[in-house]
């Protein structure tokens, strides 16, 4: 079993708090998840709060879960980026994809529980007639 990757919420106002209690009244309450909303701070802000998390862990491989592509949250990921390349942004987080996370991440490695992630965001997205 590989140790669980962190995972930080990275979204607008409290859009990253609900995610994650609704997942946790699911799998139960869960470690090393953070939640960093936007409310209230500036891009730069928002980068200085993850440098600040990630610092802690320069070799940890770091999953940003971001809600939405070409907003705040996400520009602040995408510099987070540069300075620490073992840190992965997803965008467009959903339920499915946060269960997804939660559950494999301490039990495949981070490129299966990379591609475990976008296939799940993606099928938890349907249309019925």
């Amino acid at each position: 079993m590989v140790p669980p990757v962190l995972g930080i919420l990275v979204t607008h106002a409290s859009l990253g708090t609900e995610l994650l209690r609704t997942a946790e009244s699911i799998l139960g309450r869960q470690s090393r998840v953070e939640v960093i909303s936007n409310s209230g701070s500036s891009t730069e802000r928002l980068s200085e709060k993850l440098r600040d998390l990630i610092s802690q862990r320069p070799e940890e491989p770091i999953f940003l879960l971001v809600d939405l592509l070409g907003g705040s949250c996400s520009h602040a990921c995408q510099e987070i980026l540069q300075a620490h390349p073992s840190t992965v942004v997803f965008s467009g987080v959903n339920l499915p994809m946060l269960l997804e996370f939660l559950y494999y991440r301490g039990r495949v490695d981070v490129d299966e529980l990379r591609r475990r992630l976008v296939a799940k965001g993606r099928d938890g997205i349907q249309c019925f007639p």
